[in-house]
């Protein structure tokens, strides 16, 4: 379980209980539910295709006996039943029929048949053939009361009163009379029979297969879309430890091992051993004791299965860590790519890239080593299983005389069937192993707390707002409140913050009031605090000690959807989305954002041309081959620095929050941009509570007060004249960077 600290932030590394097996994986599968239905009809397929293979084995034995002994498949289906009515079981010997064994309360014993009897005729020529057929329809006759058995020195023993027959062996016989007398013949319409089976049950099997892999398509892209948004709401502090590249390979790689998981335990996993356990009763009904002799090799074939999986969970989880590596190994290096080049450190990147992808190769070796050495070593336990069981077999066929060739065959190919099915159970194994892992770090990132929850106080909205309609500024019954837009001011009271996992104080016991509609500029070295205060106030990280309050109330009363409503933030860095320039300015408004493209959209559309002018952004605009409708890439490489950040600047301005935030807003962009932004800040920092950040004394010198931040404390506030005189550390701001300009420029100043 993830825990927090007293300040309410999120604990990034959450000790967790060690899950065993694929319990992850079965997690997962909750995913499954809402596509029930395709699921249920993929096993049904499943089912259906399952019964058709051993539909296919019960035929060996019948096929066999008109093959070697050279009887009609409508004498051997009367024998079987004629055995199993009466209950006795009979051994093919050269002098006649030996009765191997009597059930002690069955018809047969009852009329006084016992073991080693000899039933006439002896069934060697055509004539004793014939007369075989007959005596043994007249036994699976369902409408005989009774039945005489020709007992060898015995003479004729009487059955007064003939069991009934299931139905099923009622079908059976009526079926298998049907077929024509000629062997060559009725193993023909069998053959027949076969082929059209298989031709349905490989229809059948399409279904299965494509509505199995429609479930599991469908169940990612749910646990795609659930993970992103989980991604969208965790704190700030998980990306300061883990970075993007973590969560971008958890997205993509791991969600897609994960469905490689689901379309296996959909496929082969439900199909196999339904097959595995219709092949194993018909062996149980053909033969129990050389059935439960192989059962018995069952548990050693299902400990090698374990070992490997076990051992492939491990192997595959440290290829998913080490491809995440690799992948923010490539964005960092793409993204900086004008750095690389620049620094000539092409040759540096490749080697720790090489350095990344030899780790990566050699775990994805070690899977691949796992995979190759599981197949062989099943294949061999396999091949020891049949020996002892063909040994066994021997046995039973030449000493003890209670097994035939004909059923050997069709028990063999029983196990067969089992054997290939336990086969593809173990590579199943092996695939779940690896969907265990990936699930195992998608439900890392999903079960990190997240910063709200989607119905954070609206319960309590109508029954916080006073009598003359404003919304009430306290906590009720622990619940969180919407936040009414700002009246009077902001405040951070006694502010002391550190970032988690570190020690060192980022901010300490930090006082300052800002009355509402006034703008603030917050100055200071690099590493100051001075960006870290500014965002405690959209709660993107919360303070160990002290409060931060908007009209009195803490902000941890007050649900961040109000609270983030009414904040505006332009980064240093310009942050381009993909989609269309006026996409863009719209973003954070869906209603805008949607209403733009359509022909009714045109009052939106004003806004954003409005928003657009009064941040000097227009004239590029239009100067693109589409103007508002050109489509940017991610990151917007088509516009240069300064053209990016005035579409932010834009993008704040038709946001039109109450309190804006400016976080070095001028910092990488050209003399000219930087004019152009200069400008377009100061027309909007006077009508909001505006908070800048910048090193440029050209926007600290238009603020209403200036903030002079040094190690995480303020040592001066006032004026831009006033601190010249007062404060040591605005006066070296002040003049290192006066005095490292040209001459010209600090003219133009």
């Amino acid at each position: 379980m993830s825990s927090v600290n007293r300040s309410g932030e999120p604990q990034i590394e959450p000790k967790r209980k060690k899950e065993k097996g694929t319990a992850h994986f079965w997690r997962a599968c909750r995913f499954l539910y809402p596509y029930r239905w395709l699921v249920i009809i993929s096993i049904l397929c499943a089912v259906f295709v399952s019964s058709a293979a051993t539909v296919g084995l019960t035929t060996i034995l019948p096929v066999m006996r008109v093959m070697v002994r050279g009887d009609t498949i409508a004498t051997w289906a009367n024998r079987t039943i004629a055995q199993n009515r009466l209950g006795f079981t009979l051994a093919d010997e050269g002098s006649g029929l030996i009765v191997l064994k009597v059930e002690p309360k069955g018809a047969a014993a009852q009329a006084g048949l016992k073991s080693q009897d000899v039933l006439f005729p002896t069934a060697q020529t055509d004539q004793e053939k014939a007369a075989s057929a007959q005596l043994f329809g007249e036994l699976a006759d369902p409408d005989a009361a009774s039945a005489t058995l020709p007992v060898k020195d015995r003479g004729n023993l009487t059955v007064a009163q003939m069991p009934l027959i299931p139905y099923y062996q009622r079908v059976g016989r009526q079926l298998t009379g049907r077929l024509p007398s000629n062997p060559v013949k009725a193993i023909a319409v069998i053959l027949a029979f076969l082929v059209g089976l298989a031709i349905v049950a490989n229809v059948v099997k399409f279904f299965q297969e494509y509505l199995s892999d429609k479930s599991a398509v469908l169940a990612v892209n749910d646990i795609r879309r659930r993970l992103y948004d989980r991604v969208l709401h965790i704190p700030l502090s998980h990306f300061n430890v883990r970075g993007t590249s973590d969560v971008t390979s958890r997205l993509t790689q791991d969600a897609q091992g994960l469905a490689e998981g689901f379309k296996t335990i959909l496929g082969q996993s439900i199909q196999e051993p339904i097959k595995a356990a219709m092949a194993f009763s018909l062996a149980l009904i053909l033969n129990f004791w050389l059935t439960m002799f192989i059962v018995a090799f069952t548990p050693l074939m299902f400990l090698a299965i374990k070992k490997f999986g076990k051992k492939m969970r491990r192997a595959s989880k440290k290829a998913l860590v080490s491809s995440a590596t690799m992948l923010g190994q490539v964005e960092g290096s793409l993204t900086g790519i004008r750095v690389v080049k620049s620094a000539n450190a092409e040759r540096f990147e490749r080697r720790r890239y090489t350095r990344i992808m030899d780790k990566l190769v050699a775990e994805q070796l070690r899977m691949s080593r796992i995979d190759s050495f599981s197949e062989p070593t099943m294949e061999t336990l396999t091949l020891l299983v049949v020996t002892c069981v063909v040994l066994y077999a021997s046995y039973l066929m030449m000493v003890k005389q209670t097994l035939t060739l004909p059923m050997f065959v069709a028990v063999m190919a029983c196990l067969a069937s089992i054997g290939d099915s336990l086969r593809r159970v173990s590579k199943v194994n092996i695939v779940l192993q690896k969907a265990n892992a990936a699930a195992a770090r998608i439900f890392e990132i999903m079960d990190l707390p997240i910063e709200k929850k989607e119905m954070e106080g609206r319960s309590q909205e109508r029954g916080a707002r006073s009598q003359n309609g404003k919304m009430h500024h306290a906590s009720r019954n622990g619940h969180r409140v919407r936040l009414a837009p700002i009246q009077r001011e902001v405040r951070f009271e006694n502010i002391t913050f550190s970032y988690p996992g570190s020690q060192i104080p980022v901010l300490i016991d930090v006082d300052l009031t800002v009355p509402k509609g006034r703008c603030v500029a917050v100055v200071g070295r690099n590493g100051s605090g001075k960006t870290t205060l500014l965002a405690l106030l959209p709660r993107f990280y919360d303070p160990q000690k002290g409060r931060v309050l908007i009209d009195g109330v803490d902000l941890r009363d007050i649900t961040l959807k109000s609270l983030r409503e009414q904040i505006s933030i332009v980064t240093q860095d310009s942050v381009i989305f993909p989609g269309t320039i006026a996409e863009n300015i719209a973003y954070g408004h869906p209603m805008v954002a949607a209403a733009i493209t359509s022909p009714a959209g045109k009052e939106l559309r004003a806004k954003v041309e409005e928003a657009a002018h009064r941040a000097f952004a227009h004239d590029f605009i239009l100067a693109k081959p589409q103007g508002y409708d050109t489509l940017l890439g991610g990151l917007g490489a088509q516009l240069s620095g300064g053209q990016k950040q005035r579409l932010c600047i834009a993008r704040a301005i038709l946001r039109a929050s109450p309190i804006l935030i400016l976080d070095e807003a001028t910092s990488q962009v050209d003399a000219e941009s930087e004019a152009l932004i200069q400008r377009a800040i100061e027309q909007i920092m006077h009508e909001r509570t505006t908070f800048v950040i910048a090193h440029r004394f050209s926007t600290i010198k238009s603020a209403d007060e200036i903030i002079v931040m040094d190690k995480g404390q303020i040592v001066g506030r006032g004026g831009h004249d006033e601190l010249l005189r007062t404060c040591e550390t605005y006066q070296q701001l002040y003049e290192h960077q006066v005095f490292g300009m040209g001459a010209g420029e600090v003219a133009a100043r």
